[in-house]
């Protein structure tokens, strides 16, 4: 009995965590009725089929990526038209621009894997302050320097010393914050 309840308790926590209380999963498990029946000794065991069918429909609908919100949907959309511009301006000879465009997308999508996380950081935000909350939380060591180094090429970019970027830095650049995104979900 207790590792039912334990079992109820986790389930209803789960999906309240993974899709939200007004969901229509969680409107599928009938909680306060759940929590009455399992409060007392010698609780009917019907609903039971009721919590293990919306567990079994949540899982297969997060690994189909159902659950992939809206707002992450369209980050995606335009992190990839931003990739694109910045592809387009390299191949123009426009290696500052392209670091800048770039650099911008790696910064937002550190923010987003960071607050995802429940990670904090004091002051504004920059590849750097996120870069360090997310360090072995979400990536080892040597991915935080490539980011650092990547990080002080896009500020030179954008700050005025792009002479100090070259073809190569940016094209680098550009090239690892891709697959970065591609490796490492918000």
């Amino acid at each position: 009995e207790k590792d039912l309840r334990a079992f109820v308790t986790s389930a209803l926590a789960a999906v309240e965590r993974i899709a939200g209380n007004e969901s229509q999963y969680f409107k599928n498990i009938p909680a306060a009725s759940v929590s009455e029946q399992i409060g007392v000794a010698g609780y009917n065991k019907s609903f039971i089929p009721t919590v293990t069918g919306v567990l079994t429909s949540l899982r297969s609908d997060v690994d189909q990526g159902y659950l992939t919100s809206l707002e992450a949907q369209l980050r995606a959309n335009v992190h990839d038209d931003f990739m694109v511009q910045a592809q387009e301006l390299l191949n123009a000879k426009y290696y500052v621009a392209a670091l800048v465009i770039a650099g911008g997308v790696l910064e937002d999508h550190l923010r987003q894997m960071a607050m995802n996380r429940g990670l904090t950081w004091t002051g504004n935000g920059s590849i750097s302050k996120y870069n360090d909350v997310l360090r072995n939380n979400a990536y080892a060591q040597p991915v935080w320097r490539r980011i650092q180094s990547v990080g002080d090429h896009r500020n030179d970019a954008a700050h005025g010393n792009g002479a100090a970027v070259s073809a190569n830095d940016a094209d680098d650049a550009v090239k690892f914050i891709e697959r970065f995104i591609a490796d490492h979900a918000a």
